[in-house]
């Protein structure tokens, strides 16, 4: 912590390897990176840390939030690449507290967790909402509302694709409440 103080960076690196790979200190030694405001620092040492031979879960997920929270561009590809080592509720509340919709979608749709990645595709379209990956999270959905929901969502806001829609829910929905619903 003195050699990041004192600007010293390559010091501190090697002394924070030591450290990093208890979960434990993780945590206080992001916050005072942060402090300093060297949270580029911080990526570059969780970024060499997680090729150690004691990289845990919480290397994965800190660097997935300073990507977040710093560096957003970076983040899906870090999710993609490591989604198995990372503690993914964490993670999800910190791509919804920066508005990282589509990270947020891919999160929730590995994560089995369907209709909230489908809520957040309707909730936050513009970002979020991508047809394929819509039509083939609609499918697993467990809550039956949100067929109709995503019926009304697509006459607002994509009505040239409601046939594929339509289709790809064809066995799943209730014709005479779907008449009403239109209706």
């Amino acid at each position: 912590m003195a050699c990041v103080e004192a600007g010293e960076f390559r010091l501190a690196s090697i002394a924070a390897m030591n450290i990093i790979i208890h979960p434990d200190h993780l945590d206080e030694l992001i916050r005072h990176y942060e402090e300093y405001g060297c949270p580029d620092e911080m990526i570059s040492l969780l970024e060499n840390g997680m090729t150690l031979e004691r990289a845990h879960v919480g290397i994965y997920t800190e660097l997935g939030i300073l990507f977040a929270k710093y560096k957003p561009e970076k983040l899906m590809e870090h999710i993609r690449v490591n989604f198995q080592k990372l503690n993914v509720s964490k993670l999800l509340r910190t791509c919804e507290r920066f508005l990282l919709w589509s990270e947020a979608v891919y999160l929730y749709s590995n994560y089995d967790e369907f209709d909230n990645a489908i809520n957040i595709m309707i909730e936050h379209s513009p970002i979020a909402w991508n047809h394929d990956n819509f039509i083939r999270l609609i499918q697993k959905a467990a809550n039956n509302d949100l067929y109709y929901k995503s019926v009304l969502f697509y006459l607002e806001e994509q009505p040239q694709l409601i046939n594929e829609l339509l289709k790809a829910l064809t066995n799943k929905i209730d014709l005479s409440k779907l008449v009403t619903v239109m209706k």
